[in-house]
């Protein structure tokens, strides 16, 4: 865990429809994936704007914030994440971040009330700390020092309850995607950048949960995974429209054959069908590197050679052996090369 002097928080607030997408998606994304928050100068406090370069591997609290101009604000901090990368791109600040743990809530406030109160006293000691102003982008919050749920299902939930009480979410649908499972019960794990590194043929299983606190038959919620159909494509079924308020649905994945490594993305989204105004949509999505399995381009390039063998085999040989063995000789040529180029025919 980071130092005191090792911490930021960034917010995301109610102010565009993008900025709550953020903090739908943040509650999402697996374990070990990358999300990014982007600010502009104006609300990055002048330290953290100094410092930018230095806080690579410090630990950020992402939270949601509405009102911090009201009386009744509301804030609700939700995941912590791990700072990649943070650079300035003209006036615009941006933070690559690994996703970790969700928030432990159980002694954060769990009525509307206790949450406004709550967020007044945490927003007054935030202006304190910086010089009267509110920026989103801070480094080290006191009051929002927080730390990683045990019980991670339970935290996401416990986040996902409270961040209802707002009218932002109240009828949206929180998503939840377990890291992705090999077909043999392996976990695997996202590299240094991020991505999701599959075996070409080896297919990946994602359980996907989702909650919302009510359930609207006119929203008509559909659950989708996305991918580019030719790289990865999905062996499952690829929609689910959502007739209940919370449940678990299992997509596949399944890597086609490469010939060399190549970059994919998958997407998995939850949006209303009926366009409705007030549903903020869930958009979750990862890049994906499929290698090819050195052990099948070992078999298809001994099944070419060996099947190639076999079928001039009949001619090198003549009348030197029997009819039979050169018939036998070329069927099994014949059978090998076509195993090479439709067996482990690569995608494309």
């Amino acid at each position: 865990m980071a130092g005191e002097n090792e911490r930021l928080l960034l917010l995301s607030s109610d102010r565009r429809r993008r900025y709550a997408e953020d903090v739908l998606t943040a509650l999402a994304l697996p374990v070990g994936s990358v999300i990014q928050f982007r600010y502009d100068a104006n609300y990055v406090v002048p330290a953290l704007q100094r410092s930018i370069n230095d806080v690579v591997g410090w630990t950020a609290t992402l939270a949601f914030v509405a009102g911090h101009d009201t009386e009744n604000p509301f804030l609700v901090p939700v995941r912590l994440a791990t700072v990649l990368t943070a650079t300035c791109v003209a006036d615009i600040f941006i933070f690559r971040l690994r996703v970790g743990g969700y928030v432990d809530l159980d002694n954060y406030p769990r009525t509307e009330e206790s949450v406004a109160e709550a967020s007044r006293r945490i927003l007054h000691d935030l202006r304190l700390a910086n010089g009267g102003s509110f920026y989103p982008a801070v480094r080290n919050c006191p009051g929002l020092h927080m730390a990683a749920g045990s019980e991670q299902a339970e935290q996401w939930l416990a986040a996902a309850r409270r961040l209802v009480l707002h009218s932002t979410f109240a009828t949206s649908y929180f998503v939840r995607i377990d890291p992705p499972m090999t077909q043999s019960g392996q976990q695997l794990a996202f590299n240094a950048e991020g991505r999701l590194v599959v075996v070409d043929q080896e297919s990946v299983r994602f359980n996907v949960h989702f909650y919302s606190n009510t359930y609207d038959e006119d929203v008509r919620p559909l659950l989708a995974c996305d991918t580019d159909g030719t790289f990865v494509r999905v062996a499952s079924d690829d929609r689910y429209e959502l007739a209940l308020r919370y449940d678990s649905v299992e997509f596949w994945l399944h890597p086609g054959i490469q010939s060399f490594d190549t970059l994919t993305r998958a997407t998995f989204s939850l949006r209303s069908q009926a366009g409705a105004a007030a549903f903020v949509p869930v958009i979750a999505r990862f890049p994906i590197t499929v290698r090819r399995s050195k052990s099948r381009m070992s078999a298809r390039i001994a099944a070419s050679g060996g099947g190639a063998l076999l079928v001039a085999l009949p001619a090198v040989v003549a009348g030197a052996a029997p009819v039979e063995l050169r018939v036998a000789a070329a069927v099994v040529g014949a059978t090998l090369l076509a195993l090479a180029n439709v067996v482990f025919k690569p995608a494309g």
